[in-house]
């Protein structure tokens, strides 16, 4: 077990990054269940709901019924390609600088290729991505 660890201690966090994405998928999925409930509740009672609660429901969903987050998807795509870029520019200077003394230092230009190659996808999506 301590070999495991020592050889794989850095699957920490990406293991902890996706399990916080998923707990936020789930809690904004059910905020969005809990507003739902409550102009449910409202029109159940004849009322009419609040404005700001509507506003807060229409905000969480777009046109085709998916739930998106609050953000709009320009500015994610934004953040994407600025996140990839600089970690294909980060492995890119790891090979530059460990490739003359390392066999493996090929690695880092794999990972500085796939990451430009993300970075590419984020640039392109915030372009011609929905608005």
């Amino acid at each position: 077990m301590e070999d495991l660890f020592r050889d794989y201690w850095w699957l920490i966090f990406p293991i902890f990054g996706m399990a916080m994405g998923v707990a936020g998928m789930f809690s904004s999925e059910r905020r969005s269940r809990d507003v739902i409930a409550l102009i449910k509740s409202y029109t159940d009672q004849g009322k009419e709901p609040p404005p700001e609660l509507v506003r807060l429901a229409a905000k969480d969903w777009d046109e085709d019924g998916v739930i998106t987050s609050p953000q709009s998807r320009a500015q994610s795509n934004g953040w994407s390609f600025f996140t990839f870029a600089a970690l294909a520019v980060g492995f890119g200077l790891a090979y530059w600088f460990i490739h003359p003394t390392e066999d493996w230092a090929w690695i880092f230009l794999a990972v500085a290729a796939g990451m430009g190659v993300m970075a590419l996808g984020g640039l392109v999506m915030m372009f011609v991505g929905r608005k």
